[in-house]
């Protein structure tokens, strides 16, 4: 027979944060518990996409670009002030106006944004 000791069994499916003293550790979404959603999954990978083309090509203001793409990937799936992504992007596109070759993916973004985060 075991004796009773200081032990605590966890089971189960743990897809929210755990609290240690008063911190938060680990991701906090604003969903049912299911992780991130398809809206914010779909938002990174597009995010992700247009990244890689505006590294690869030659644009004026080419970093404030891709810290700005960098930090609307990281509010995706959190829970932030709408204004903030809704800021970044809006400059993302104006920095990026007149360039075709990227058209299809900040229609796409837009859309995107528009879902995670409505006016």
């Amino acid at each position: 027979m075991t004796e009773p000791g200081n032990h605590v069994h966890i089971s189960g499916d743990s897809n929210g944060p755990m609290i240690f003293g008063g911190v938060v550790h680990g991701n906090v979404t604003g969903g049912t518990g299911g992780g991130e959603t398809e809206t914010a999954a779909e938002l990174r990978r597009l995010v992700a996409e247009l990244l890689a083309l505006v590294r690869a090509a030659d644009l004026a203001k080419q970093e404030v670009i891709a810290d700005n793409l960098e930090e609307l990937a990281d509010a995706a799936g959190s829970e932030v002030a709408a204004a903030v992504p809704i800021s970044r992007w809006e400059k993302v596109k104006k920095l990026l106006s007149g360039a075709a070759e990227f058209a299809g993916l900040t229609v796409r973004i837009s859309e995107q944004v528009s879902k995670l985060w409505p006016s």
